[in-house]
């Protein structure tokens, strides 16, 4: 009878072990997951100022930052490649409200911004 009891107690002592131990993993696993959502918002927040930073110093003579004229120039490109996207596809962008509009439209029909931004060189 004494070994059924010792090995009760065994078991008891085993399972109270196993028990803290599968908390112990589900709060390390709960930590981590808190650790990495507040790791993922605050890169967010600093690409949001990076973003804000750029928009409000990109005109500025010299830059503070060097990579405010890569960005720029960067962005000149992008612009350039959507250009000749739009007039591939026979598509211009509205200046006024981004509206995608035929190349032949005057006026935009979302916002009545004057179009023809491409003018076709003779």
């Amino acid at each position: 009878m004494e070994i059924l009891e010792k090995l009760g107690d065994t078991l008891i002592s085993v399972s109270k072990d196993a028990t803290q131990k599968a908390k112990d993993l589900s709060e390390l696993a709960r930590l981590r997951m808190d650790i990495r959502s507040k790791e993922d918002y605050m890169n967010q927040q600093y690409q949001q100022i990076g973003r804000d930073y750029y928009a409000a110093h990109k005109e500025d003579a010299e830059p503070e930052f060097e990579q405010i004229a890569l960005l720029k120039d960067a962005e000149d490109a992008l612009n350039d490649l959507k250009q000749q996207l739009g007039q591939i596809k026979g598509m211009q962008k509205c200046p006024g409200c981004g509206n995608e509009m035929p190349l032949e439209a005057d006026y935009c029909s979302k916002c009545g911004a004057k179009l023809n931004i491409f003018e076709e060189e003779e």
